[in-house]
């Protein structure tokens, strides 16, 4: 029972300590997450794609083409992780 005790004071002191926002963790999982929807979906769709019939050079098109829309819609992802950074280094630089 002195564990348990000890510990949820460790808890509390630490929750107190904290030198950055703790809007930054669930920030950055929610970003992961999205980029990994983001990446799931490509991958799906160029294994539609490379699995499919017809001509070698439509699919490459395809691929190129699908490349371009996955690169687009991942970068205002990776734009908010760059910031997210940014705010973490500077709590830590204070």
């Amino acid at each position: 029972m002195a564990t348990e005790v000890k510990h949820l004071r460790f808890q509390k002191q630490s929750r107190l300590n904290r030198v950055y926002s703790p809007d930054i963790l669930p920030r950055l999982q929610s970003l992961l997450a999205d980029l990994a929807d983001i990446d799931f979906a490509c991958q799906h769709k160029l294994a539609a794609i490379e699995r499919g019939l017809g001509d070698e050079s439509i699919k490459r098109r395809k691929i190129a083409l699908l490349w371009q829309e996955h690169q687009e819609s991942r970068a205002p992802y990776v734009a908010a992780l760059e910031e997210l950074q940014e705010q973490a280094k500077d709590c830590f630089q204070q």
